[in-house]
């Protein structure tokens, strides 16, 4: 990933603003019922933990936008409502992971799969900008009883923004079938070498900004988006999704890379 990583230079980040303007541009409308958290209410939430400026600053600039309801956005299998987060802590007493390292912002849901994890900040893991840090997802007695099991879905707070983002307004769009899912292998060199294949094809980066892990391209002449996963811990293999608004230019696109796919894969 050093190579993609080079590519991009200086990976811009994410911010609230692109958030929000990638989002329209792509399910107008889906923006409605964002609600903002009160500052008293960060200012609790980050106390335990040192204050403000303990907080990732792109969660802190979540927060300030929809971190008292995510509308109709579903980002986790849970909650990241900044008053179930406050409830939570005031719960009755019992033992709770190391507040200096560890900060929740998501509590997970039980359904008929069970419970679902809960999420966490690792707040010693930050990133090189300092915007963002690590992520893990495990239930919160797990964490505490150093249990093994935590999932790395994604490697940092952006890239889960990034990618469910891109989900929900973009690949789970009606149809779903259009939308094209490919697995490319493990060979080392292969995120490099889509990147260059997209940008090749006129794809450039969206304003939900980029990192070594999750890359997400749009062609504004074709309406098209390009996700572009790294292989991970989780998923071991390059992943592309790929969707365009108009069926002609999907089929297209879809030739297009089909071509190159074993290429692509350093096949």
């Amino acid at each position: 990933m050093n190579e993609l990583l080079a590519l991009l230079e200086s990976p811009p980040p994410l911010s609230m603003a692109g958030l929000l303007a990638f989002m329209e541009r792509w399910k107008p409308g889906s923006t409605q019922g964002f609600e903002p958290a009160a500052a008293e209410q960060i200012a609790a939430l980050a106390k335990p933990h040192g204050g403000l400026h303990a907080l990732p600053r792109v969660y802190r600039e979540f927060l300030e936008t929809m971190g008292a309801s995510t509308g109709d956005l579903r980002l986790t299998f849970g909650t990241t409502s900044i008053s179930a987060l406050l409830k939570d802590r005031e719960a009755p007493q019992r033992e709770r992971p190391d507040s200096r390292r560890y900060l929740k912002f998501a509590i997970g849901e039980d359904d008929y799969n069970g419970r679902h994890p809960d999420e966490f900040f690792e707040l010693t893991r930050p990133t090189p900008d300092g915007r963002d840090a690590a992520i893990l997802s495990i239930r919160e007695e797990d964490l505490v009883s150093h249990k093994e099991g935590a999932e790395l879905l994604f490697p940092t707070f952006s890239d889960l923004l990034r990618s469910i983002i891109a989900s929900r307004v973009v690949f789970e769009v009606g149809p779903e079938k259009q939308t094209r899912y490919y697995s490319l292998g493990e060979q080392p060199g292969t995120p490099r070498r889509v990147y260059e294949f997209f940008s090749r094809l006129g794809f450039s980066l969206t304003e939900l900004g980029a990192s070594a892990d999750v890359v997400l391209l749009e062609h504004s002449e074709r309406m098209a988006i390009a996700l572009l996963s790294a292989p991970s811990t989780w998923i071991p293999r390059t992943g592309v999704q790929l969707r365009a608004r108009d069926k002609t230019q999907q089929l297209l696109l879809e030739e297009i890379f089909s071509d190159h796919e074993e290429a692509l894969s350093g096949g």
